[in-house]
């Protein structure tokens, strides 16, 4: 199982690999656009901020790229670099650690230009502002979900991207994180003595969250809070599913002490 610690270190502030000479193009791009079209100032001013934006990004100057993509924005929001300047300014945002203004920032990119060649760059971007939030699991989990929802959507939407198999990774851990929260709060239910509550919790487990790794623990509390209830039959059933399934299991050895 791939640790939380691994997978932020593995996404720290860094241009990520192809957007580097993407964006040096768009820049150059930018440039000859104005020097084509000097009788057009709108074109030319706006090719020039944006020129400028990206050698300030690229350069690590984010004040100053993020200055020069505002005024793209509220001066020459109709011209041909107001679609990019916008996918920048999440990339901008993000690597000032503005997380919460980059996930806005890509999703309005991602719902404006659902077809564009870097959607799913901006959606991956979009579920890995989120993930920068996440918290511990006796958190709460807001920006677990919103990860989630996020790298699923980029799977449904995208799913040949080049940031699929990453986006995959992220969903395991994700519904691993969301249901060790699950269990989190099952097992105070249980440790207080609301069986009940603690079995409400647990069964959400199996049902959400089957393949997040914990469902052999789940099945043996599961079966505790039966016997702490008085279900021995519930309960015996349960340890048997346990052993059936999970026979190299440490529960399923304890489970065979209760039968």
């Amino acid at each position: 199982m791939i640790s939380f610690t691994d997978l932020m270190s593995s996404h720290r502030w860094k241009i990520p690999h192809g957007i580097k000479g993407a964006l040096a193009a768009l820049a150059a791009a930018a440039l000859i656009s104005g020097c084509a079209a000097p009788d057009v100032d709108v074109r030319r001013d706006a090719a020039s901020l944006y020129s400028s934006a990206v050698e300030s990004y690229l350069a690590g100057r984010l004040d100053e790229s993020e200055k020069s993509l505002k005024s793209i924005a509220e001066d020459h929001p109709l011209s041909q670099y107001a679609t990019d300047a916008q996918l920048l300014m999440g990339d901008v945002s993000f690597a000032m650690e503005n997380y919460e203004d980059a996930a806005s920032y890509y999703t309005s990119f991602v719902a404006l230009h659902p077809s564009h060649p870097r959607a799913s760059y901006a959606q991956f971007q979009k579920g890995m502002s989120h993930f920068k939030d996440v918290l511990s699991f006796d958190r709460d989990q807001t920006a677990t979900r919103k990860a989630l929802f996020a790298f699923d959507d980029l799977l449904a939407a995208y799913p040949d991207s080049p940031y699929s198999p990453r986006a995959k990774e992220l969903v395991s851990f994700l519904k691993n994180r969301l249901a060790e929260r699950e269990f989190y709060i099952a097992n105070f239910y249980y440790k207080n003595r609301n069986y009940k509550g603690a079995l409400g919790r647990l069964r959400d487990i199996l049902a959400q969250y089957p393949e997040a790794g914990i469902s052999d623990k789940t099945l043996f509390y599961i079966g505790e809070s039966y016997l702490k209830l008085g279900e021995r039959e519930l309960a015996h059933e349960t340890f048997s599913a346990l052993i059936s399934n999970y026979p190299a299991s440490p529960f399923a050895l304890e489970a065979k002490g209760k039968l």
